[in-house]
């Protein structure tokens, strides 16, 4: 019963991040229609990198395995890993998130990331206020890229 809870809970998330990225590309004018998520990733040479995927057509239902919600305050979380493959989904405050090749990434309200930097430097996440995510847990085997479907595109 608690997997199929949760299993809600990721859906709900994962659909209310689709239709707040719609709605903005609507409203603004300027994006496409439909969900882009930024990827944070790490290469063959253990240098992690940014990348903005959109999401073609309607995936396929994601193979959570477990949510996490948490809440921290403002300040930097200096190099790290993802402890695991995982989305998150900032539901209140500012972030930019900074790799090892140099890019950084502003992540606001509504942004949903993936993160699959298992290895290499990581990542930096500089809290620029208070913020609140929300953590929807993958497989190890699951492929970002084959379930999104669109071409990425650098930072």
């Amino acid at each position: 019963m608690e997997a199929s809870r949760r299993t809600v809970i990721a859906g709900g998330a994962v659909l209310t991040a689709l239709l707040a990225t719609r709605a903005e590309a609507q409203a603004g004018g300027t994006k496409s229609a439909g969900m882009e998520v930024i990827r944070i990733f790490t290469d063959a040479d253990g240098v992690s990198h940014i990348q903005r995927v959109p999401v073609v057509g309607l995936p396929k239902p994601l193979p959570v395995v477990g949510v996490r919600a948490n809440a921290i305050a403002m300040g930097v979380e200096n190099w790290h890993h993802a402890p695991q493959k995982l989305f998150t989904i900032n539901t209140a405050g500012d972030i930019v998130g900074e790799v090892s090749d140099g890019s950084k990434v502003p992540i606001g309200k509504g942004d949903l990331v993936y993160l699959e930097d298992l290895t290499g430097k990581g990542h930096v996440t500089h809290l620029l206020t208070d913020v609140a995510n929300l953590f929807i847990l993958m497989p190890p085997d699951f492929d970002f890229l084959e379930w999104a479907g669109g071409t990425p595109q650098p930072v």
